[in-house]
């Protein structure tokens, strides 16, 4: 159409060309290099511990095992305890720190923990004064890692779940004992190459189990633990491209099967299309090396 304000000498004229829009960028390339492994030592009531490696560096995520169970359980791995740079806690309850002590003093090794959990633990009281103290939402380096502490629900004094970040950029989200899904603890594990998600019961299993009802009320309510249905029902939210690996972890031995648990996380990652794999940790023995090689 016309316009009044558009001059004779425009008609006639080649059209001008579109705007050129830069195109957008790739996405860079990850680095070669060494690859990130975790290795779950165990999992479950009777203790929980995670060792993270890329390279030369090697940090342990909770230490519910004595020390020469810890021990044990990493040399099945391949991993020489004296390799251990660093150790950090999630909260204070026995089955994530009850060889805390004992590790940290053997292995000369630096305690990584929140005000909430040190207060609450039983450690002594030189490595309670010489711990690094962490805070929610304050990242910070640990060797060679940069781990990235948030606030989960669960009944302890100052509970954290973890993103791992190795140098090369991967990363692998831990939330060890979650009564709830929250808005908060989803928005932390985006975007990840390991997943350690909680699926500690089955609601049925809970429900007709011998646990006395408070106890079943404590499990199930919002800072106990996390169901397999909940984990399932939230992992949709947490799918990526880069996802490698989904280790179900803490399975209650008395309210939980690993099959079930299984079931209700390969169902939700089939519906996604991911190609992740669900591995289910156990109790007695370390799972094989979860690798992520890029």
């Amino acid at each position: 159409m016309f316009s009044p304000f558009q001059s004779l000498l425009d008609f006639g004229a080649e059209p001008a060309p579109p705007p050129v829009t830069a195109a957008a960028a790739p996405p860079a390339p990850r680095l070669a290099g060494p690859p990130l492994r975790v290795g779950i030592l165990g999992s479950g009531s009777g203790g929980n511990a995670v060792v993270v490696e890329s390279g030369t560096h090697r940090i342990l995520l909770d230490a519910g095992f004595s020390a020469r169970e810890l021990a044990i359980r990493m040399r099945h791995l391949g991993v020489d305890p004296l390799g251990i740079e660093a150790l950090v806690l999630t909260h204070e309850h026995q089955d994530h720190n009850k060889g805390a002590d004992g590790f940290a003093k053997k292995y000369k090794v630096p305690v990584y923990a929140t005000e909430g959990t040190l207060a609450g633990t039983r450690l002594r009281d030189d490595v309670v004064k010489s711990a690094r103290r962490i805070r929610s939402g304050e990242p910070l380096e640990v060797a060679g890692f940069r781990i990235e502490p948030f606030s989960i629900p669960h009944d302890a004094r100052e509970p954290v779940g973890f993103v791992v970040e190795d140098p090369l950029g991967r990363r692998v989200g831990l939330v060890a004992d979650l009564g709830c899904r929250t808005s908060l603890a989803w928005g932390r594990l985006r975007d990840l190459d390991v997943l350690l998600l909680e699926t500690n019961h089955d609601l049925d299993m809970l429900r007709n189990g011998p646990y006395p009802w408070s106890l079943k009320q404590r499990v199930a309510g919002r800072h106990g633990h996390l169901s397999n249905r909940e984990a399932a029902e939230g992992l949709p939210e947490l799918v990526n491209d880069r996802l490698r690996w989904v280790a179900l972890y803490h399975l209650s031995r008395t309210n939980n099967l690993p099959a079930l648990a299984a079931a209700a996380i390969g169902e939700a990652l089939d519906r996604e299309g991911s190609a992740a794999q669900a591995v289910v940790t156990g109790q007695f023995h370390p799972t094989p090396w979860l690798e992520v090689t890029s």
